[in-house]
């Protein structure tokens, strides 16, 4: 059962019942008192041999005409949004809910002699009512919804990034809808085919409506079945076993094979180190980790060297303003410089990452029509104009403009847009989105055979890669047979393959282990220092930051926050986030006189030191900082030395190194909680019983003056 309900058994042996039972007792009813060879006679009769061939033939053809036709309507409807969508996908589906006899009418008004489009045929000499093409199209009309839904189906289902990764790698939409698109979605497509061709093979309402019944023209099996009913009983019976046969050998022999499952496209994202041995070579292990023997990594790993399409780093220009995402900013990174990219969820990163691939949907806007003076007025917020006579605020026209060594790869206000495939840009992503069907050194491939180079060509350089990364053993492994860091460093060898202009990097350690994470951290390190590239960092891990970073990017809310250079950042933070990821406590407001900071909002006032007094007057916008550890816990109001006390509630307590770290949100009015927040103290575990710390418990959290360090923020 493995995790099933017993109860579950009874519906599920009743539809089974019901299905079966109807089958056994039309067997039962055959009549075998003459023995068997009367019925081999049915069977073998030129009237039923016609009808079994002529119904395989045309259902074949009907089922190559659902999957030239059906397959278009499938991706349309599952990877394009357009008006009307919900209308074009009843209509395509309209068949599964229409009398067969219906579809055959309509069919007949259509293309028989005196239909809409048949009467013009007609004058051409051609007839198509009552024909065998009248059984291929009628089988068609109602078996093409079987394929659409199915392929739809898996469509919705399947990661629609595998096709933009490949895109990024410079394939063209073709390209990525034959090598990526259709292998992905195979079984959902032959799965759709053989329900098609099932539909077909028993198609009998609207066959009989638009091609009538001539014996080997259009009297297709079912047909057959009917006239004989009322003729020969046992010969019907006969045939509808046959039937029946037919139907399950093709769907059993197609959904008990190889298309009938999946395979796993990772074994493991999180997998242990262990499944990472044999990877092979110095480059990409953590210190401290035992060299694999030379006969285990397939001789020493070569010296990366640059391809000879390699230019120098470029500089990286971003402008993104959308409203309905709430994302407004301005970013440039320097030619060659790693920036990391922080922030909460929801603050815009993913919207940034998007636009420079060129992933991000958008659409160009034309110029506004000049306002009249009476209309005019003074700006609103964030310099949003107000609306006419209202004084509402219009929002701020959206803008994409992304720029690369100087050449526009977006600009909405020209209505300009250079397809991914053509940007020059590798993407990194959590997943390492490996094509499941191509082994390693095909996937390695996938680009530059994208762009034009021979096959042999191709995996040969992807096999040098691998060796140059230290995962030259992994080259014929397909990526169910990889565990979830080898898988990584073949998708980071992937993506630096083509030698993109710019690396986006898309918090690509998150889902391993945190051994597989310090070896794949040691490989991107590795490969910025041989080959410096313009790269754009994604993570919320601290370890990524100050081992990969050069320069830290805080987002909230769609803007820019914070930005200077990552030690700096996680060293004497400005934003809660940086401080939080940093594991340091921040409050914000204004430097006072005595060297304080009075906090946004209530009007509280925090003591501290004043970090650097040269630069900082009081009114400046300036931030407090103290760490954990500084913090200490009571359970009365504290009295004596400690300036700075706040009562909070515990909101949780967890495992920090060797001591626990609790975290608590001040009490109080509204505003004095957002200004403040949650704070977060460490403390021994005995200090934790002493305490009797749990959620939901009301502490006090004091810290001393000497202990706060106050720094301006411009």
């Amino acid at each position: 059962m493995r995790g099933l309900p017993r109860w579950v058994l009874a519906p599920a042996l009743l539809g089974a019942l019901f299905v079966v039972v109807p089958v056994v007792a039309m067997v039962a009813r055959l009549d075998v008192s003459g023995g068997l060879g009367g019925i081999w006679d049915l069977l073998t009769s030129p009237t039923a041999t016609d009808a079994l061939w002529l119904s395989v033939r045309t259902s074949l053809v009907a089922t190559v005409c659902c999957v030239l036709l059906g397959a278009p309507m499938a991706l349309v409807l599952a990877r394009t949004t357009f008006p009307g969508q919900r209308v074009a996908r009843a209509l395509v589906l309209l068949p599964l809910v229409l009398p067969p006899v219906v579809g055959g009418i309509a069919l007949l008004y259509t293309f028989g002699r005196r239909g809409l489009i048949g009467q013009h045929l007609s004058v051409l000499g051609i007839e198509v009512a009552f024909t065998t093409t009248a059984v291929v199209m009628a089988q068609t009309f109602v078996a093409l919804p079987f394929l659409v839904l199915s392929l739809e189906g898996s469509l919705r289902t399947h990661d629609a990034r595998y096709e933009e990764v490949a895109a990024t790698l410079g394939a063209s939409p073709t390209t990525v809808l034959r090598r990526v698109t259709l292998p992905l979605v195979l079984p959902g497509l032959v799965s759709g085919a053989v329900l098609a061709f099932a539909r077909a093979l028993g198609e009998f309402g609207a066959t009989i409506t638009f091609a009538g019944a001539l014996q080997g023209v259009t009297q297709t099996l079912p047909l057959e079945i009917y006239l004989q009913r009322s003729a020969d009983p046992d010969a019907a019976v006969a045939l509808s076993l046959l039937l029946v046969v037919v139907a399950v050998i093709v769907t059993a022999a197609v959904h008990g094979g190889p298309f009938g499952r999946t395979d796993p496209q990772v074994r493991g994202a999180g997998s242990s180190a262990e499944g990472d041995r044999g990877l092979g070579g110095v480059r990409g292990l953590a210190a401290g980790d035992q060299v694999p023997a030379e006969s285990d990594r397939g001789g020493p790993p070569r010296t990366p060297r640059a391809s000879p399409s390699a230019s120098e780093p470029v500089t990286l220009g971003v402008r993104v303003r959308l409203a309905e995402r709430g994302v407004d900013l301005d970013l440039t990174v320097e030619p060659g410089q790693v920036v990391a990219i922080l922030g909460p969820n929801g603050a815009g990163k993913s919207t940034v990452l998007q636009a420079v691939t060129g992933l991000l949907p958008h659409r160009a806007h034309p110029p506004r029509r000049a306002r009249s003076r009476r209309d005019a007025g003074s700006p609103g917020p964030d310099g949003a104009a107000p609306g006419p006579r209202t004084g509402a605020p219009v929002p701020a026209r959206d803008e994409l403009r992304v720029t690369v060594g100087g050449e526009i790869l977006t600009d909405t206000s020209r209505g300009l847009s250079v397809p991914p495939r053509r940007r020059g840009v590798g993407w990194l992503t959590q997943r390492p989105l490996l094509f499941g069907h191509l082994d390693a050194a095909d996937n390695v491939a996938f680009g530059l055979r994208a762009r034009g180079v021979p096959r042999r060509a191709a995996r040969s350089e992807a096999r040098e890669r691998l060796d140059e990364l230290g995962a030259g053993p992994l080259t014929a492994r397909r990526p169910g047979a990889l565990s979830g860091g080898q898988a990584q460093r073949v998708s980071i060898t992937r993506a630096l393959a083509t030698d993109p202009r710019v690396l986006l990097l898309d918090e690509p350690l998150a889902s391993l282990d945190v051994g597989v994470a310090q070896q794949v951290r040691r490989v991107l390190h590795d490969a910025q220092r041989d080959r410096p590239r313009t790269t754009l960092l994604v993570t919320h891990d601290l370890l990524d930051v100050l081992l990969l970073a050069d320069r830290a990017v805080v987002l909230e809310g769609g803007r820019v926050v914070e930005d200077g250079p990552a030690r700096e950042v996680l060293t004497r933070p400005r934003s809660r986030f940086a401080a939080r990821l940093a594991g340091i406590n921040l409050l914000a407001g204004v430097a006072t006189e005595d060297g304080g900071l009075l906090l946004d909002g209530p009007g509280l006032a925090v003591a501290g030191v004043v970090a650097d007094a040269t630069s900082l007057v009081a009114g400046d916008p300036a931030v407090a900082v103290f760490a954990p550890r500084a913090v200490a816990i009571h359970r009365d109001a504290p009295s004596g030395s400690p300036r700075n006390a706040f009562a909070v509630t515990i909101t949780s307590i967890e495992p920090h190194g060797q001591l626990f770290r609790a975290w608590g949100e001040v009490t109080g009015p509204r505003e004095v909680r957002d200004a403040v927040g949650h704070l977060a103290a460490d403390l021994t575990p005995r200090s934790v019983a002493d305490l009797r710390l749990a959620p939901d418990e009301h502490v006090w959290f004091a810290v001393k003056a000497a202990e706060v360090q106050v720094y301006g923020t411009r």
